[in-house]
């Protein structure tokens, strides 16, 4: 007679080999064993290896969080508003000469810093290729021990200079499965979820215009104008469940965070939503979410390499950057958290040297995205913001984001229109502008 334990195990057998099966596996290809994982969670990895390198997760950390999986605090709506209140709208008005100089662009770049950080570090690319870098100040100082120097090549979380990363990485994507970027999300949904009354039509456009809707429905779910805009796994699927509302421009996480469950079932049919809400013994909610972003990151990080750029959700630097307040008062800084289970619109961990890789990569080359895509991030602001600069139109993205303490950090990325490419990152709060305007304006005044 058969216990109820094998009928489960049995059952959870047919559902990944069905979700297998959709997704056209072949050969089984053996994770990597997990000290301390059940039995059970080793198989479920044994079978998402058949379609991400689990070795080369396990290799830069990816999976180091899987066993003590929980859900870090997600951003909450002050930290969206003070977001979009950091990003410019247009640039200083200025008399800009014939001469554009790279040597004042950097300048006044540590101009508009000095004295005012713990740490920063920028990047700037010409014509797709690295022309200076620099780290200045500290990515640690004490109580913080050791105290580390900041650096270009040194990765700290980007808050959501995440969005032009992921939209990048989702445009790829449905282009490779023939998915047009104006359908309707609702085959790719996850099954188990309830579906809210035209809910299945927003587009994959709107998600990552923020004209989905999605925050709207959140808030009148859970009753609140505010409200949090999260990236997690259960606010996503209350919004979900909602009829859908108005579906004015609503800067919201979620937009974007939702791919990192969608990607998974586009990419190669894994759908792990069933086991979320009944998970197989000694497995835990927060591990079927951990692995669903496992799965996400073994999609976007090969993507990521293609622009010479690493991206990770869960910073594993032996001696990470910390988070300040500025001054710091003496007091230690913050983090970095495991976002495995919120990332995509936030969280991603990367280098300055790396975004402007990036950037660089998507503007210049047919590498990571198409011309049809570039077109769609640059001319059409998908995943991406225009900036209106003394030289014309810029684009990029911003990101900000506080801690209790305010201690926090803030970033940009930006390309402009000569070629020229910067992102900045900033590893504490403080009274500077906006790394945006700073490159805007740095750019703008660096001509002779």
């Amino acid at each position: 007679m058969r216990t109820n334990h094998s009928r489960r195990s049995m059952r959870i057998k047919a559902t990944v080999t069905a979700w297998l099966l959709a997704a056209g596996a072949l050969a089984v290809v053996s994770a990597p064993a997990q000290a301390g994982v059940s039995p059970e969670l080793q198989r479920l990895l044994d079978q998402v290896g058949r379609h991400v390198s689990l070795r080369d997760l396990e290799a830069d950390g990816t999976l180091a969080g899987l066993q003590r999986a929980t859900r870090a605090a997600d951003p909450d709506s002050l930290d969206l508003t003070a977001e979009e209140a950091d990003r410019p709208r247009s640039g200083k008005v200025a008399t800009p000469g014939q001469t554009f100089d790279m040597a004042w662009f950097e300048r006044n770049i540590r101009a508009a810093l000095a004295g005012k950080t713990v740490g920063y570090a920028y990047s700037i690319g010409k014509a797709g290729k690295l022309d200076r870098q620099a780290g200045v100040g500290s990515a640690r100082v004490a109580p913080d021990n050791p105290v580390t120097a900041q650096s270009a090549t040194k990765a700290m979380t980007i808050a959501s200079v995440s969005k032009p990363v992921t939209t990048a990485a989702v445009l790829r994507l449905l282009e490779q499965k023939k998915i047009s970027v104006d359908s309707g999300i609702g085959p790719w949904l996850p099954s188990a979820w309830k579906r809210g009354t035209d809910v299945d039509k927003i587009t994959f456009r709107q998600l990552m215009t923020h004209t989905s809707g999605l925050l709207q429905n959140y808030q009148t779910a859970t009753g609140t104008t505010g409200g949090k805009s999260t990236g997690s796994w259960d606010n996503i699927r209350i919004a979900i469940g909602q009829k859908l509302g108005a579906k004015s421009f609503k800067y919201a996480n979620m937009n974007f965070s939702i791919f990192r469950i969608m990607v998974p079932k586009i990419a190669y049919g894994v759908d792990l939503s069933p086991q979320y809400d009944t998970p197989p013994p000694n497995i835990t909610p927060a591990q079927i979410d951990y692995l669903t972003g496992v799965v996400f990151l073994g999609y976007l990080k090969p993507v990521l390499a293609l622009a010479k750029a690493s991206v990770s959700c869960a910073n594993t630097d032996p001696n990470p950057t910390k988070l300040y307040a500025f001054p710091t008062g003496g007091k230690a800084g913050w983090g970095p958290a495991d976002y495995t289970t919120g990332c995509g619109g936030y969280g991603y961990n990367m280098s300055a040297n790396g975004i402007t890789s990036f950037l660089s990569h998507i503007r210049y080359t047919d590498k990571v995205i198409s011309a049809a895509a570039r077109k769609l991030m640059v001319d059409e602001n998908v995943g991406m913001y225009s900036y209106t600069g003394a030289r014309g139109t810029y684009h990029g993205h911003n990101g900000s984001w506080t801690q209790s303490g305010n201690r926090g950090m803030r970033s940009c990325a930006m390309s402009f229109n000569i070629h020229v490419d910067a992102s900045l990152l900033v590893n504490n709060r403080g009274d500077y502008p906006s790394p945006c305007s700073i490159l805007l304006t740095a750019f703008d005044n660096a001509w002779h």
